[in-house]
């Protein structure tokens, strides 16, 4: 099966197989390192002393849109309008965030009331 595969082939792979993976573990690397940075600077590691975090169901926008992920929407008759956007909204508010968007922090909130 594998008797024509060549090494640059095999290389290529290797590498392809590489990148994937820096790629699918590069939040969680960058959540990691912001964090410890947060730390070393005396900030909230969750929220760096905004006092706020995003909902995680909108990711902050405080919408949601009907049309899945990509908003795929199939162009049917002359219900979409001009730029390819449908005239009734179809985006309905998060009922997670009430449409806001954010929470106040959690670890601000219970480290304010241990201080006090």
């Amino acid at each position: 099966m594998f008797e024509h595969i060549t090494a640059s082939e095999i290389a290529g792979y290797g590498v392809g197989a590489l990148l994937l993976s820096a790629t699918l573990s590069a939040p969680k690397i960058d959540s990691f390192i912001s964090s410890s940075q947060r730390s070393s600077l005396g900030m909230c590691k969750r929220c760096g002393d905004l006092k706020l975090v995003a909902c995680f169901k909108c990711k902050g926008y405080g919408l949601i849109k009907e049309g899945g992920p990509f908003n795929f929407v199939p162009i049917v008759g002359e219900s979409m309008g001009f730029g390819g956007k449908s005239k009734s909204s179809s985006n309905s508010s998060c009922s997670n965030c009430r449409g806001r968007g954010h929470f106040p922090c959690p670890q601000c909130s219970t480290s304010k009331s241990s201080k006090t």
